[in-house]
């Protein structure tokens, strides 16, 4: 890469008038004193071509205006668009800084979002499991349950079933002898049972003693 003292800029330099095109199209044309540029050359390698580039971009008209100011004008241009070129860079150079920090800033988030969502997955996998020890237990403890219905229903149906066979009186109406309580006292018959008009509380009659007891004149005198 050559330095700044190899170059040779001729500010004098004054392009050609190139023959005007029909269409009024400008066509500008990178030539430099070894020839056209190629694809191979660098602007930001060699000097030479990027002066050629530099000076190949202004149109005909504008080489024209600058060709017919002075040398003092002229570098107080450069000078002019010199530091507007640097405060453009400084400017664009603060603009890559902010977004650098932004960036910094987006991608620390960024982070901070991705651990975030590890530890939602991680207690997203923790309450599955829980959902699905709870729901094994629950249908463990409804089996349990049915089972036991089932259980007390039967239970239930043989204690009807011997409640019916010993307890309830059978279709005849007679109590089985065998099964009848013992702590409860048989009933008279028919024939002995009182009235309602009698009292039971009564006394019975009392016997004559007509004939039971001696009278004074029939017994015996006792002698003395």
């Amino acid at each position: 890469m050559s330095g700044p003292s190899d170059r040779r800029f001729d500010l004098n330099l004054v392009e050609e008038a190139a023959p005007p095109s029909p269409d009024n199209v400008w066509r500008p044309s990178f030539v430099s004193p070894t020839g056209p540029l190629t694809v191979g050359d660098s602007v930001m390698k060699n000097d030479m071509t990027a002066a050629v580039v530099a000076r190949n971009l202004l149109t005909p008209k504008d080489n024209r205006l600058l060709s017919k100011r002075s040398d003092e004008l002229a570098v107080k241009d450069s000078l002019a668009l010199s530091v507007q070129c640097a405060g453009s860079v400084s400017n664009m150079a603060q603009r890559l800084f902010a977004r650098t920090r932004q960036v910094e800033s987006l991608a620390a988030e960024v982070m901070s979002l991705k651990q975030e969502i590890r530890g939602l997955k991680h207690e997203n996998k923790q309450l599955h499991r829980l959902a699905h020890d709870y729901a094994t237990n629950m249908k463990r403890k409804l089996d349990q349950m049915k089972e036991t219905d089932g259980q007390v229903l039967l239970d239930h149906q043989r204690f009807v079933g011997l409640f019916q066979r010993h307890l309830l009186p059978s279709s005849s109406g007679a109590v089985p002898r065998n099964e009848a309580p013992n702590d409860q006292p048989l009933m008279p018959p028919p024939s002995r049972v009182l009235s309602s008009t009698e009292a039971p509380n009564d006394p019975p009659p009392v016997p004559s003693l007509s004939g039971a007891l001696p009278t004074a004149e029939t017994s015996p005198k006792q002698p003395l």
